[in-house]
């Protein structure tokens, strides 16, 4: 019986860059935000490092594993950019409607140096 990871973790795999993305975006902008670093570099970072799982794949050739390395991390950090795009849009658009966030008990502070979650990487 194949282990249940072997369909996910694997160099052929679709639904990996995918997911992998969505963690990209949530590790690069949150570091963006915390720390200051810029957004697109750390999110390139985080696709190649994540990419790297490709590697641990022995059921193809090297050179084949490389190729897609290379790939799956561009495939990562494209799904990444798109994911972070589209939540600038989302918030661009909800703040043009005025729709007001949840904020219940929350005391929130507006200021300069207030960066949102979601924000344009370039």
């Amino acid at each position: 019986m194949a282990d249940a990871t072997d369909g996910y973790l694997n160099s052929r795999s679709m639904a990996t860059p995918g997911i992998a993305g969505a963690t990209t975006t949530m590790i690069a902008d949150t570091l963006a935000i915390q720390f200051g670093l810029q957004a697109n570099y750390t999110a390139l970072f985080f696709s190649m490092v994540i990419g790297t799982l490709v590697l641990s794949d022995k059921t193809v050739p090297a050179i084949q594993r490389i190729i897609l390395y290379i790939v799956n991390s561009l495939i990562i950090f494209t799904v990444a950019m798109g994911v972070n795009t589209a939540g600038v849009v989302a918030t661009t658009q909800s703040e043009q409607q005025g729709v007001e966030p949840i904020t219940r008990g929350v005391e929130t502070v507006k200021d300069d140096a207030h960066k949102p979650f979601f924000h344009p990487w370039y």
